[in-house]
């Protein structure tokens, strides 16, 4: 299957109508923003993958630091110049020696054909997910920013995220912050569009 609805113009503006019926807390939010909320930026690939791997449990600006000096060693941004740096380089750049392994892993794999980042785009969203979470360093959170962000799919659902967590505590004014269970039932009215739904509240958390 290959006629999957990504993210666009045209498609953020149905989702967004689509929520804002959905959920009257996201269409305050939206009017608020005039329906201008900003999609992801993120290049499919092994770029992409390796930005979001950085991003694990940093903040968006640490992580936004690391990856542009990553981009200033790497040229061009492929798995076989990846492994020609010195990880001395890597780790005066930021990056922890844990993650210089999860990343230099994922380039070996690309290289010796055994992951095949290009051959995702034509997976269902869940054939996605079983793909990437085989790989050492992709968890469920990597797996599902990938779909959301690189392959721009409209409903990936990252439960585990703290700045949906955090944004969904404030949002509904819970006293103690929501588990992966009650993060993952309140967004199945939001399918098929959990992506965007993802976008909103991030746009909330964002700001404070």
């Amino acid at each position: 299957m290959t006629d999957y609805k990504v993210l666009n113009e045209k498609t953020l503006q149905e989702g967004f109508s689509f929520l804002a019926k959905k959920e009257p807390k996201f269409k305050k939010i939206l009017e608020e923003k005039n329906y201008k909320i900003n999609p992801f930026n993120k290049k499919e690939g092994f770029e992409g993958l390796i930005s979001l791997i950085v991003e694990q449990q940093l903040s968006v600006a640490s992580a936004n630091a690391i990856f542009g000096r990553l981009k200033l060693l790497v040229k061009p941004f492929k798995p076989a110049a990846f492994l020609e740096i010195d990880t001395v380089k890597f780790k005066e750049a930021g990056l922890s020696k844990q993650k210089i392994d999860y990343c230099s892993g994922i380039a070996n794999l690309i290289i010796n054909k055994e992951l095949d980042l290009d051959g995702l785009s034509k997976k269902t969203d869940s054939e996605v997910i079983k793909e990437l979470v085989k790989v050492r360093g992709i968890g469920e959170w990597t797996a599902q920013c990938y779909l959301m962000a690189c392959l721009k799919r409209l409903d990936g659902w990252p439960s585990s995220d703290l700045g949906l967590i955090v944004a969904i505590q404030r949002l509904n004014g819970l006293k103690d912050r929501p588990d992966y269970l009650t993060i993952e039932k309140m967004s199945e009215p939001w399918s098929p569009y959990r992506t965007l739904a993802a976008l909103i509240l991030w746009s909330t958390y964002d700001k404070e």
